[in-house]
């Protein structure tokens, strides 16, 4: 048996946002246990990814390296239906990735200490993603 559910997140600008507690939250209120949870973003501009939790510079970092590799308004890309972040957007989904699967101990995420799992939005401004969590 399974379990799915769909938190909304809302992000500003881009930039990654925590989620991990959010996460725990929703598993914590099934009524049996799994073991294994599956994320899903479902948007081609936003990622899912699990890193450092302990430190905002690392953050900061890895906003600045993909900034380097992947450039805004590049006069090269074709799609650029909603501004100078579409393709731009749409390369960093496709490096950072759009799901996780991540095993579950007591109703929670195993994550090792440091590690949180973020939501990394590839846009500016305001958004609302989705994220699917299926339970297995």
């Amino acid at each position: 048996m399974s379990v799915q559910m769909t938190l909304s997140v809302a992000t500003k600008d881009r930039g990654a946002v925590e989620i991990t507690d959010l996460i725990n939250a929703a598993i914590s209120n099934t009524k049996q246990e799994f073991h294994l949870a599956h994320l899903f973003v479902e948007h081609t501009s936003a990622s899912l990814m699990v890193t450092g939790n302990e430190d905002h510079d690392l953050l900061l970092d890895i906003e600045d390296y993909l900034q380097n590799i992947v450039t805004d308004a590049n006069p090269d890309y074709r799609h650029n239906n909603e501004g100078d972040y579409d393709t731009s957007g749409h390369i960093r989904t496709l490096l950072t990735g759009e799901s996780k699967s991540i095993p579950l101990k007591n109703k929670q995420l195993a994550l090792g200490k440091f590690q949180g799992v973020f939501l990394y939005e590839h846009r500016a401004g305001e958004n609302t993603r989705k994220i699917t969590i299926t339970l297995l």
